[in-house]
């Protein structure tokens, strides 16, 4: 029998903090071995609390993103436990939006219809239902004047609210991000981080959020797992204390600097040891 909530330890001995009262999330030295042999994830424990955001950070092929795909049930463990809301990955997919790098919004649809989409395969709505709900969720986030353009005539920018607006619609409980707003202009991307911070106001979503930005991730978080690679483990949890709703003037405070600081530290530490 699995104890819901021992404390997690990184690779570096450290005891991660445990999260107080039963976990929403839990994950129990979860391990993904390719059929070459080569182990991307190994042993790694967390527990994560409801309306938890956490940031996975450290070097290219430490498997932050396997690491999605396996919470969200896309990819088997090798070995290990998750456990989604007294449910495995596969049957909590309802309850999960998947964020990716790309916006993936289908060419021939439009950015309502885009939207709409996630409704649409659940089953269960009119199709004026879906027309409303798409249109309520594109005002909020400013985009109810191009519901009828299509992807093309949208910026980078654009298309990644879209494609928030997407998984938002079918009112998930967990939203994944694969690094989301990796490919845009930095105006941009803090631009999306508050409106993602935003969002989560309306709707407690518990967030995993994939990064190589140490400032996104300072801002963003409650917690922030920076990862070591050859094979993928927890090397260290750094808690975020800035309560919120965060602002934009909170990237320029002395304790904001100091924070992104201490990750970065733990990052070069990590990248040291490849």
């Amino acid at each position: 029998m699995i104890n819901p909530h021992p404390a997690s330890t990184t690779a570096d001995g450290q005891t991660a903090r445990s999260t107080p009262g039963p976990p929403f999330i839990t994950l129990r030295d979860v391990t993904k071995t390719w059929p070459n042999g080569t182990t991307v994830l190994s042993q790694i424990q967390m527990d994560v609390a409801k309306g938890d955001f956490i940031s996975l950070i450290g070097p290219s092929g430490c498997g932050k993103s396997t690491l999605l795909r396996l919470i969200s049930g896309l990819s088997p463990m090798s070995t290990g436990f998750i456990q989604i809301d007294g449910m495995i990955p596969e049957n909590a997919r309802e309850i999960m939006s998947f964020i990716f790098q790309d916006a993936t919004l289908l060419p021939w649809r439009t950015v309502s219809r885009n939207v709409e989409l996630g409704l649409e395969l659940q089953g269960g709505e009119t199709r004026t239902g879906r027309s409303a709900k798409a249109r309520e969720l594109l005002k909020l986030v400013g985009l109810e004047s191009v519901a009828d353009h299509y992807p093309r005539q949208l910026s980078g920018g654009m298309k990644m609210r879209v494609s928030i607006a997407r998984a938002l619609a079918i009112r998930p409980k967990i939203l994944l991000m694969d690094e989301p707003f990796g490919a845009l202009d930095e105006m941009t991307r803090d631009f999306l981080n508050e409106e993602v911070l935003r969002l989560r106001e309306v709707d407690k979503f518990t967030t995993f959020f994939v990064t190589h930005s140490v400032s996104e991730a300072v801002f963003l978080s409650n917690r922030i797992m920076v990862l070591k690679a050859n094979p993928g483990q927890i090397h260290r949890e750094i808690q975020v204390p800035f309560p919120n709703p965060r602002v934009a003037s909170l990237r320029s405070a002395p304790e904001f600097l100091s924070l992104v600081g201490e990750v970065s530290s733990a990052l070069r530490a990590v990248k040291s040891q490849k």
